[in-house]
Parts: structure tokens; C-alpha cells; sequence
């Protein structure tokens, strides 16, 4: 007869079999615990032929054993907290996790879309750095105040845009999703544009190095036609010159270019009377050798020698050349003549004067302007960008992908959302909310009534005061009335 085998114990339940599920990114144990010693199975009976075969085993004497003492407690488990990646990018998913744990299998999807919702937020903070730096023109720890709260502003309107319901049916999500996709491309234009400037940065700047340097040229050319030299072969002055492009000259070469235009014509009209004069002395002179040496011809009287009319002739020369000062009139000329000379050095001296101080106030226009222009701002970024735009079309394309990449980027939140529709999630947290909703009816049903109940009872208690006051009226009276009938 075989041994009785010992009953079977009954299987413990699995852990965690009606435990609610837990989220994996929660906790993790800071050591594996000891697996539970194994029990010492049951003896097998030994059947008689062993039994006989084998002799039993001498025993040895010893000090008598004592029990052992129940083992302590040991300290309780330290679990070392995870940093809960995916339940805090689910919290900008804006997603209850009580509710997401009867669905554990959307808990990735949400997971996911947390981060698209952080990813934008940071996308956008690196634009706000951007537009600053490039709005100031030089970085500074100061950025990070506005850089912050613009990420705040995005994370919570990202945030407000995939956590929100967006209804049952196309009728009720289409006007919804239009205005929320409407938003969220408002606000991809604006981060989009300091992004696309800071990729294209290199070609803006020398752009806008360019411009700087054409209005610098145009201004110096502007300056030198409005203040041409006196006396030059430049054109005069155009009328319209402003007061701020022409200047003041110390030394002006006007009034040594007005002497000598007056010295000149002196000369010119002196040179003229000598000339004159000189042709007229000739003729007399002529007239007085031929005579003398006995031509003939009219007004002489063909007889060689110095005779009367020979005198007469070479007098009146000399008295003409007398009355008429031709030698003086020579020397004054040669003194004209000198004088213009001295003067044409010093009106070149004096143009060249001229031509120096005015380069050097162009040059100091010209530096006060450059100074002014300081350091590119945004909003010259955002001009030369739209020139770069415009004069290659290559480029304009190309500005365009990107613009359009960074403002997808910064819709996509809303598009997850709305390729993703409704979940089981977002039909639990609709039923939910009409569990909410009909609770709340309940809630304030049953407080109606109860307040209904109260002024009922109330109205009784009233009443039955009333009841009671009247018959200790009636009472009273057929007292009175009784005593009154006893007197009379």
C-alpha cells in the first residue's frame, strides 16, 4: 500500500491580478528582492526493500539542540523614485491618469503627444531667443526672462489646444479645429520668422552690410552735388537740396574767383586800347618813315629828307603816343597781368582748400551716419530677407520650405490631435463628464427637494402655531364670558 500523498495546497493569486495597473514609469525597486526560500519537499516514503537494504544510520551524540529564534523583520524596501518621464510629458497632454489607467494601452499615444506639445514649446522658446538677440544685436542673460515666459505662453496654449474635446460628429470638430488650426498658424508665422532669419543670417547680413554701404555712398555723392567748388567745371547746386545737405565754409575761393574774373576783364579790355592804340601809332609811324624817305602816295609829298611834313608826322606820333599813355598803359598791363597770375594760384590754393574741407564734412556726415546705424536690427533682417526674396527665386523657394517646415512644426499639436481622433480615452472623459453632469442634476434635484421638504414642514409648524393660538384665543374668551355670566 503506497503512502497517502499530502493535499495539494491551494494556488496563491498572481500579483497584481486585481491590483489596478500601474503606470511603468512610476517606481522601480532600489534592489531585486530575495525570492522566498523554496519549502522542503515532503519525505518520499521509502518503500520496504530499501528500508531493509539500507541500515540505519548510527547517531552521533551531541549537545541538545536548541529551537532557532524567529527571524526579524527586515527593513522595508527603498524604492528609488524614476524621474516619471512619461507621466509628466502626459500632464501637457493634459491627461487624468486615473481615467488613462482603464485604458494602459493609450498611455504611449498621450506619452507621445506630451512631447510633441514640449518639443513645440521649446521650438518656440528658441525663437523668442532669437528674435531678441537679433532685435538687440548682441546676446544677453537678460533674454531669459521673456524666452521663459514665451515658452510658458506656448506650452499652455499647446497644451489647451490637444487637451480640450473637439466634439462628436464634422459639423461640431470642423469649426473648432478651423479656429484652433487658425491659431496655431498665427502663432507658427510668428515663431517661424526669427528661425528662418537665423538660418539664412549669413546671406541678410551682408545683405543688409551692402544696403548699409549703397545709403552711405548715396549720401556722400548727395553731400558733394549739393556743395559744388566755386568756379569748377561741376554742375551748380539742383534745387532741391535741403538745409541739412549743404554747409558752411570757413574759406570759400568766391571772392578770389570774383577778382580775378574783374582783373581778367580789365586786362582783357587794356590789352584791347594798347592793341589799338599800337595799330594806330604803327600807321602814323608809317606814314612818318615814308615820308621821309621820299615815297609817294596820297598825303605825301614824295621828297626824300627830313623836311616839314617829315617833322610833322614823326611829332604827331609822339604826341599820340603821349595823349594815348601806350607805355604806361604796358606796364599796367604787365601789372594786370602778374596780379591775375597771383590770383589764379590762389583760387587754385583756395579750391583746394575747399575740396578739403568739404571731403572732410562728408566725411563726418558720412561717420555720424554710419555711427547712428548701429547694429542690425530685426527689423532690417526682415527687410533684407524679403529683398533676398525677391531677387532670387531660388532663394524665395527656398525661404519658403523652411517657413512652412517651422510653421507645420508649430501646428502639429493641433494636427495629432485631430489625425489621432477620438480615443477610447476621450470617450471615457466624455462619460465621464455626462456621469458629472447627471450627478450635478441629481446633486441639485435632491437639494431642491430637501429645501422643499424644509419650508413644508416649516409651513405646517407655522400652521399648526396658528391653530394653536386660536384655540388659546377661543379658550380665553369662554373664560371671560363665563366669569362675566357669574357676575351678572
Amino acid at each position: 500500500m503506497y503512502p497517502s500523498e499530502p493535499p495539494a495546497q491551494p494556488e496563491a493569486d498572481p500579483p497584481g491580478r486585481h491590483a489596478r495597473p500601474s503606470d511603468p514609469d512610476d517606481t522601480v525597486p532600489l534592489r531585486p528582492t530575495a525570492a522566498p526560500a523554496p519549502e522542503p519537499a515532503p519525505a518520499e516514503p521509502s518503500s520496504p526493500r530499501s528500508a531493509e537494504a539500507r541500515p540505519p544510520a548510527p547517531e552521533e551524540p551531541g549537545p541538545p539542540t536548541e529551537p532557532a529564534p524567529p527571524a526579524e523583520p527586515g527593513p522595508p524596501r527603498r524604492r528609488l523614485p524614476r524621474p516619471q518621464l512619461g507621466r509628466r510629458l502626459r500632464v501637457l497632454a493634459g491627461v487624468d491618469e486615473q481615467l488613462l489607467d482603464r485604458v494602459p494601452q493609450e498611455r504611449a499615444w498621450y506619452t507621445s503627444l506630451g512631447g510633441v506639445v514640449l518639443g513645440t514649446a521649446t521650438i518656440a522658446a528658441i525663437s523668442m531667443y532669437f528674435a531678441i538677440t537679433q532685435a538687440m544685436g548682441a546676446s544677453s542673460w537678460l533674454a531669459v526672462f521673456p524666452v521663459l515666459v514665451w515658452f510658458l505662453f506656448i506650452l499652455n496654449v499647446d497644451r489647451w489646444l490637444v487637451s480640450s474635446r473637439l466634439g462628436e460628429g464634422w459639423f461640431r470638430r470642423v469649426p473648432v479645429l478651423a479656429m484652433r488650426v487658425l491659431m496655431a498658424f498665427f502663432f507658427g508665422v510668428i515663431i517661424a520668422e526669427p528661425l528662418v532669419l537665423r538660418i539664412f543670417e549669413t546671406a541678410v547680413i551682408q545683405h543688409v552690410a551692402d544696403q548699409r554701404t549703397e545709403a552711405l555712398a548715396q549720401l556722400s555723392g548727395r553731400l558733394k552735388t549739393c556743395n559744388p567748388v566755386p568756379g569748377s567745371t561741376e554742375p551748380p547746386a539742383p534745387a532741391d537740396c535741403k538745409a541739412t545737405e549743404t554747409f558752411n565754409f570757413d574759406q570759400s575761393p568766391v571772392a578770389t574767383l570774383r577778382e580775378l574774373s574783374t582783373r581778367r576783364a580789365d586786362a582783357e579790355a587794356l590789352a584791347k586800347t594798347i592793341d589799338g592804340d599800337s595799330a594806330q601809332l604803327r600807321a602814323i609811324n608809317d606814314m612818318a618813315r615814308r615820308e621821309c624817305v621820299g615815297d609817294s602816295g596820297a598825303g605825301l609829298t614824295g621828297q626824300r629828307g627830313v623836311g616839314p611834313n617829315c617833322r610833322r608826322l614823326r611829332a604827331e606820333a609822339d604826341a599820340f603816343k603821349r595823349t594815348r599813355q601806350i607805355d604806361a598803359n604796358g606796364v599796367k598791363l604787365v601789372n594786370l597781368r602778374t596780379q591775375i597770375s597771383e590770383l589764379e594760384s590762389a583760387a587754385r590754393t583756395s579750391h583746394a582748400a575747399f575740396e578739403a574741407e568739404r571731403e572732410t564734412k562728408i566725411q563726418a556726415r558720412v561717420a555720424e551716419e554710419r555711427s547712428h546705424q548701429g547694429k542690425i536690427g530685426l527689423l532690417e533682417r526682415l527687410g533684407a530677407l524679403h529683398d533676398l526674396a525677391d531677387s532670387s527665386g531660388v532663394l524665395a523657394v527656398g525661404i519658403w520650405a523652411v517657413r512652412i517646415f517651422f510653421i507645420l512644426v508649430d501646428c502639429m499639436p493641433i494636427l495629432v490631435k485631430f489625425v489621432g481622433g477620438s480615443t477610447t480615452y476621450d470617450k471615457l472623459v466624455s462619460a465621464q463628464l455626462a456621469v458629472a453632469e447627471r450627478d450635478l442634476n441629481h446633486d441639485i434635484e435632491a437639494e431642491y427637494a430637501e429645501r422643499e421638504a424644509v419650508l413644508r414642514k416649516r409651513r405646517a409648524e407655522i400652521d399648526l402655531e396658528i391653530l394653536e393660538h386660536k384655540a388659546e384665543l377661543n379658550s380665553r374668551l369662554h373664560r371671560a364670558a363665563d366669569r362675566l355670566s357669574e357676575r351678572v
